[in-house]
């Protein structure tokens, strides 16, 4: 069962330009792929109340499925976010993709819509392509920290007019346990040690920023614009190749090969950053682009003219998989 409801995914590597995949996608994210995460946030800014009464009892530590117990009383109103036990690890900022376990409900049910411990592996997401309710309540947590998340319909799935696939009202309260794993923020890159490859002596693009720093990057002067997609692995990390499948969480910065636009997840020219792009590898995404690279690795996208869009170029740091 898929609970997702995101922005139309970017498009076919075979029939658009990098710049055109990550302008469609990179604030998306995964395809549903037998993964499923909630839906996208429209919008951001929710207040957050921590530590607050009227929540339900979950039990089970880090790691476990919970059991839910709910109070007599109605939930709580506005986002209240409980922190069950503290992690150690980074914090997670906002715009980040995450890779977490999580277990969802409708307030007062006894049958969950959806969770990552039945299948056996957490789900990665980014926190741009889920319900407000997450994106506004996950940052400022650190990884290795157990959540206890209950969302009000406005920031759930109130504004779809709920999810009946799932058993979710247009005014049902939806209640999370998440499990923070991992957090890919926005200024992260690749490795610092990389192996940089011969091919990177050649490649057409001039980079401002080195390995396992954020980049942007310009045209060489006289570089022809590219009449096929191809992929150049500019340096490679040590992590394992990323298989079909997968989830992969990239950092990325893009430019038409006129210049007439750009974007970034680490930002460009005072731009915010945009936050890394998570999908699934193998299927017609950006992130294609890293199938059988290692973890860690720099690699660029070089996409030719469309009727949609002109000549492209992209720089694609491989973060982690899922």
């Amino acid at each position: 069962m898929s609970l997702s409801r995101r922005r139309p995914l970017p498009l076919l590597i075979a029939g658009a330009t990098a710049a055109a995949l990550l302008l469609a996608g990179c604030s998306g994210g995964d395809d549903d792929g037998g993964d499923p995460t909630p839906s996208q946030s429209e919008s951001g800014g929710a207040e957050v109340t921590e530590g607050s009464e009227g929540m339900p009892q979950a039990s089970g530590q880090f790691g476990e499925s919970p059991n839910f117990t709910f109070p007599d009383s109605a939930p709580p109103e506005g986002l209240q976010v409980d922190v069950l036990s503290e992690g150690d690890g980074p914090v997670v900022e906002p715009n980040a993709v995450v890779t977490a376990n999580y277990y969802g409900i409708v307030w007062g049910s006894d049958t969950q819509f959806d969770d990552s411990y039945s299948r056996g592996a957490p789900s990665m997401f980014g926190l741009t392509q889920v319900v407000q309710g997450w994106t506004d309540g996950i940052p400022g947590h650190a990884v290795g920290s157990r959540l206890l998340i209950s969302i009000p319909p406005d920031l759930g799935y109130g504004p779809q007019g709920g999810n009946p696939d799932a058993g979710i009202g247009a005014e049902d309260t939806i209640v999370f346990i998440i499990d923070l794993v991992e957090t890919y923020n926005p200024g992260d890159a690749g490795q610092a040690d990389a192996e940089p490859t011969p091919e990177a002596a050649d490649a057409p693009v001039v980079i401002d920023g080195a390995l396992g720093e954020p980049v942007t990057f310009t045209i060489a002067e006289g570089a022809a614009e590219p009449t096929e997609l191809t992929v150049i692995v500019l340096a490679t990390g040590t992590g394992e190749p990323v298989a079909s499948q997968q989830s992969v969480a990239v950092a990325y910065a893009f430019s038409y090969w006129d210049g007439s636009g750009t974007g970034s997840s680490w930002g460009w020219d005072g731009a915010d950053p945009e936050g890394p792009f998570s999908a699934f590898a193998g299927q017609g995404t950006i992130v294609d682009a890293t199938l059988d690279v290692p973890v860690g690795s720099r690699v660029l996208v070089l996409a030719p003219a469309t009727e949609q869009a002109p000549a492209s170029a992209a720089v694609i740091d491989v973060l982690g998989t899922a």
